[in-house]
C-alpha cells in the first residue's frame, strides 16, 4: 500500500508539474518579454512598478564605461540566470546568486571569500562575452522564453538596504492576477540554507518537510508588504501565474525579475513538502485538457524511473 501511495503522490499535478507543462506546451509571446531583465522594464513602468536605475546596456561589453560608474552596481546577463557580477567599493566580483560573497548575517561584504571571486575589468569583460555567446536553458534545458531573448549585458545600480545588507527577495507567487503566496529568500537565506513562505496575510505557511532550515530569527513583517501585493498583482494580471520577484530597498519597492519557469519545474519543487506543492499548483488553474496532459506526462515519467530502478537493481 506503501508503494501505491508514493506512486500516486508522485504523478499528482502539483505546481511544478504545471511549470513543466508551460514549458513544453505555452508560447505565450509575452513570456519573452517579462523574462528578459531588459524589456521587462517597460512592461513594469507601464503599470506604475520601479526598477533599478539602469547605468547602461550593451552587447559589447568592452565598451561598459567602467571609470564613468559608481563605486557600487550590478552587471547582469538579461537572458539568464544567475549571471550577475558585482561592484562594490569600486571592485569587481564573480557574484552568482550572491551566498558566496555575504556574511552570515546578510552583510556584504565576506572578504575572507572575496578574493576568490575578485575580477579584472578583463575578465568580467571575458566572462560578459560568455554569456553573450549562450543562451540559458535552465536545470530542464526547456525553457523556452530564454531561446528568443536578445543577448545584452545590462548595469544597473546596487540595490541597498537601510541596514547595509543585501535585500530580500520577496518572491510572490501571483495566480490569475493575486498573490497567493510568499517565499522570503535572500543572499544571506541561501548562505545559511534556511526558507520560509507566508500567506499574503503574513501568517507563516508551515510545511511538513524543509529542503533546509526555517530561519533562527524569523523576517518581519515588511512595512510596505501591502505596496509590493498590489506591485506584484499588477504585474501578473494578464498572465494564469508568475513569480513577482520584489526589493523592499531605500529607494521604495524594486522589481528584481518577472519569473515564469521557477526551479526550472524540476521536481518536488518550490518545497520539500508535497502536500504545499500540491496545494500551490491548485492555485494556477489551466484548462482540463492541460492537466490531463501533464498527469499522463507525470505518469509516463514515473514509470520510466520505475524501470531504470529495476534495471539498475538487477545489474548491481
Amino acid at each position: 500500500m506503501k508503494s501505491i501511495k508514493k506512486f500516486f503522490q508522485s504523478v499528482q499535478v502539483d505546481f511544478s508539474a504545471k511549470v513543466r507543462w508551460r514549458m513544453r506546451y505555452d508560447r505565450n509571446p509575452l513570456f519573452i518579454t517579462i523574462q528578459d531583465k531588459y524589456k521587462v522594464r517597460e512592461y513594469a513602468a507601464a503599470r506604475g512598478v520601479k526598477t533599478a536605475n539602469l547605468l547602461y546596456i550593451t552587447d559589447k561589453p568592452e565598451t561598459i564605461p567602467f571609470a564613468e560608474l559608481p563605486q557600487k552596481y550590478m552587471i547582469k546577463a538579461t537572458h539568464g540566470c544567475g549571471w550577475n557580477i558585482l561592484c562594490f567599493n569600486s571592485k569587481l566580483y564573480l557574484y552568482g546568486n550572491g551566498k558566496r560573497l555575504v556574511n552570515a548575517d546578510g552583510s556584504l561584504l565576506n572578504m575572507d571569500a572575496a578574493s576568490k571571486y575578485e575580477l579584472s575589468q578583463a575578465e568580467a569583460i571575458q566572462i560578459c562575452r560568455e554569456w553573450l555567446a549562450r543562451k540559458y536553458v535552465g536545470p530542464s534545458k526547456r525553457e523556452w522564453a530564454y531561446q528568443h531573448m536578445a543577448p545584452r549585458i545590462l548595469v544597473e545600480e546596487l540595490l541597498e538596504t537601510k541596514d547595509n545588507k543585501a535585500p530580500a527577495d520577496y518572491k510572490m507567487y501571483t495566480f490569475h492576477g493575486v498573490v497567493k503566496a510568499i517565499s522570503v529568500r535572500s543572499a544571506m537565506y541561501r548562505r545559511n540554507s534556511e526558507m520560509v513562505i507566508f500567506d499574503p496575510g503574513w501568517n507563516e505557511i508551515k510545511l511538513t518537510a524543509y529542503k533546509g532550515k526555517r530561519p533562527a530569527i524569523m523576517p518581519e513583517r515588511p512595512a510596505r508588504l501591502e505596496e509590493m501585493i498590489d506591485a506584484a498583482q499588477k504585474l501578473g494580471e494578464e498572465l494564469d501565474f508568475a513569480r513577482i520577484d520584489l526589493y523592499d530597498t531605500t529607494q521604495g519597492i524594486i522589481l528584481g525579475e518577472v519569473t515564469i519557469y521557477p526551479d526550472g519545474g524540476l521536481w518536488d519543487k518550490p518545497t520539500s513538502d508535497p502536500v504545499f506543492n500540491k496545494w500551490l499548483g491548485d492555485q494556477w488553474k489551466l484548462k482540463r485538457i492541460a492537466v490531463i496532459n501533464a498527469f499522463c506526462r507525470n505518469v509516463a515519467a514515473s514509470i520510466r524511473d520505475s524501470g531504470f530502478r529495476l534495471i539498475h537493481k538487477y545489474q548491481s
